[in-house]
């Protein structure tokens, strides 16, 4: 068995969650590692609820055959006691390596970063802009050692995937939607409330920009496993790139939902009826209605066009 683990998150820096990356070199090697060391067996688009290594509770986030996250509380200490104790569980720390010696072959020190990052990039639209930064650096516009920009931060979701929640009442669509969005059954579709105790997400495509996805627990009073993934599912929340409140006709206005104002307020199941509560978008997972619009309103919101088209450098490393 041979898995990698990585720090996503900064390092020596407590908050709420932290993120680490686990990465198999081929299928089979990454679910059997899960259920070593989190006790809870996954596949593909689940994500959990476990006692990662002995160390803390947290959830297992398994996006593809080889790859997956957990996401711990925050604080250094548990942190450190984690990836400990995955490293002495067989899981080798991935290293960093020069670009530079990685890649012989690269026109200047940008191009190899560039071919770094597109080994790492998760979005479609990383490609074509990426290929093109050793150009555009060498017209001399900014230094390597200048600071990102907000645009540079932007476009780094085209190489970590940004994280969409959606959050709503139980039994309104949610799940269904996710389906639809993934072009295949991931989430249980169930008219009983509860059904999505623990969250389900997956990396789907989103008009050329990969986000991972998290349907979250329906929001509602609950005891016991399921009220513990609620509890988490807001720290989760708090940590999205962006939150999507969601409800239908039947439903009361989603936003008190999320304790903020969210990034997109949707009306789901269009087909049967629009809501009296002001809404971006109203969409129908079993006509199709509005989903063509919803995939670009969330792409548009994570990725601007603006800044796609903008003709300036991109600083994409750290």
């Amino acid at each position: 068995m041979s898995v990698r683990t990585r720090l996503s998150t900064p390092a020596g820096r407590a908050a709420a969650l932290a993120v680490i990356d686990l990465f198999a070199h081929s299928a089979g090697e990454l679910e059997p590692f899960i259920h070593k060391h989190a006790n809870v067996r996954t596949k593909p688009g689940e994500v959990k609820l476990a006692h990662l290594a002995g160390v803390d509770h947290g959830l297992v986030i398994h996006w593809t055959e080889t790859f997956a996250q957990i996401t711990p509380h925050g604080g250094t200490a548990v942190v450190d006691e984690l990836m400990k104790a995955l490293e002495s569980g067989g899981a080798e720390v991935a290293s960093q390596v020069d670009p530079i010696e990685a890649y012989p072959e690269a026109r200047s020190a940008i191009d190899a970063r560039a071919l770094a990052a597109l080994s790492q990039a998760v979005s479609p639209m990383a490609v074509d802009l990426l290929l093109v930064q050793h150009e555009r650096w060498g017209k001399g516009e900014r230094e390597t050692t200048d600071a990102r920009t907000d645009r540079d931060v932007r476009l780094m979701r085209l190489i970590e995937p940004p994280l969409v929640a959606v959050v709503g009442e139980p039994n309104i669509g949610k799940s269904t939607l996710l389906n639809t969005l993934a072009g295949r059954e991931l989430a249980i579709v169930s008219d009983q409330a509860g059904t999505t105790r623990d969250h389900v997400g997956a990396q789907i495509n989103l008009g050329g920009v990969v986000v991972g996805w998290i349907d979250t627990p329906g929001v509602r009073e609950a005891v016991g496993p399921e009220a513990q993934a609620i509890e988490l599912a807001a720290e989760l929340i708090a940590k999205a790139d962006l939150v999507i409140a969601v409800g239908d006709r039947t439903t009361a206005d989603p936003r008190w939902f999320v304790g903020a104002e969210p990034g997109l307020v949707v009306a789901l199941r269009g087909d049967l009826g629009k809501p009296v509560w002001a809404h971006d978008l109203a969409v129908s997972a079993t006509t199709g209605e509005g989903v063509a619009g919803l995939v670009a309103a969330v792409r548009e919101l994570l990725v601007p066009t603006a800044d796609l088209v903008d003709a300036g450098a991109w600083k994409f490393w750290e």
